[in-house]
């Protein structure tokens, strides 16, 4: 395959970005490049120069890369390719990384959704962490059982900690600001159902205190 342009990857950075005819790419340091007098703008790279390139040098950085990572925090799997190729990696390389770690359990999605749940679970309606879970990359079956096992606030009792917090008045009678406090809730995740629930309930505690 061609080898369409050899660039910096970023101003004084000691990595360049090897850029192929098919649109795919992977980086490498300047050193590396000058001493494979193969990698050259124009020339033909072919399948076994590439897959030397891959397993050799970039597979083992991937893996060094996607342990360092995970030694600052947790990441979800797609998290974590995203990472791994926004930093110049192939996503093959990127997912063959994860997998690499996910076998040591470094990577474990259901462990991932069941503290984000059982962290954010206060602040959080469910519906907003099953959203926030799902742009993780987490899948719907572990979200699932996350909510299942680490889930214990009652999201009622939860409406009406934000009614308080947000110094609702129930005996108001401009609809404006009722509707405003409703859309407010909404825009946190809750139900319709449990917002209207949770502001009667409210407004019955204010009214026999």
């Amino acid at each position: 395959m061609i080898i369409t342009e050899i660039c910096q990857l970023r101003p004084k950075s000691k990595m360049k970005r090897v850029k192929m005819e098919d649109g795919s790419s992977f980086v490498l340091y300047s050193g590396e490049i000058r001493r494979m007098s193969f990698l050259r703008e124009g020339n033909d790279l072919s399948r076994e120069e590439r897959d030397t390139i891959f397993q050799e040098i970039l597979l083992p950085r991937a893996k060094k890369r996607c342990l360092h990572l995970l030694e600052k925090q947790d990441y979800t799997s797609r998290s974590l390719i995203r990472k791994l190729t926004q930093g110049g990696y192939p996503e093959e390389l990127a997912e063959a990384a994860v997998a690499y770690a996910a076998s040591f359990h470094y990577v474990d999605d259901l462990r991932y959704a069941q503290n984000f749940v059982r962290f954010h679970q206060d602040k959080k309606s469910v519906k907003r962490l099953r959203m926030d879970l799902m742009a993780k990359g987490v899948s719907s079956d572990l979200i699932d059982m996350a909510i299942e096992t680490e889930l214990t606030v009652d999201e009622t009792a939860q409406i009406q900690e934000l009614l308080k917090k947000k110094h609702y008045d129930p005996t108001e009678k401009d609809p404006k600001i009722k509707a405003k406090m409703y859309r407010f809730l909404a825009g946190r995740g809750y139900a319709s159902s449990l917002i209207l629930d949770a502001m009667r309930l409210y407004e019955d505690d204010v009214f026999e205190s």
